[in-house]
């Protein structure tokens, strides 16, 4: 076998192994945008079922207002309202940092 061969043969395999990895660098940043988006549909995900857990606390909190009046009245009591002829404490805990 030639020299020339020989050296041909190189010149090829070292070409075809720089398109090759040259074709893996094209494809980084999309591994990386992929990657990226997977974690943003994750926290979107995540923030959907907060909101959906949120959502049935208030439907379970409206179907109470609607049916239940001791519920209605101590919500108002946690407001400071009160009924006629009714004094409301509000005891102050001073060691609660908020």
């Amino acid at each position: 076998m030639s020299y020339w061969t020989v050296i041909n043969r190189f010149v090829w395999a070292a070409l075809a192994v720089l398109v090759l990895v040259g074709m893996g660098f094209m494809f980084v940043p999309l591994i990386h945008q992929d990657r990226e988006l997977q974690r943003r549909e994750s926290a979107l995900q995540e923030e959907i079922r907060l909101d959906q857990e949120r959502v049935r606390e208030l439907q379970l909190k409206q179907e109470r207002f609607q049916s239940d009046p001791a519920f209605i009245e101590r919500i108002a009591h946690e407001l400071g309202l009160a009924k006629p002829n009714e004094t409301v404490f509000r005891f102050i805990d001073e060691n609660r940092s908020e």
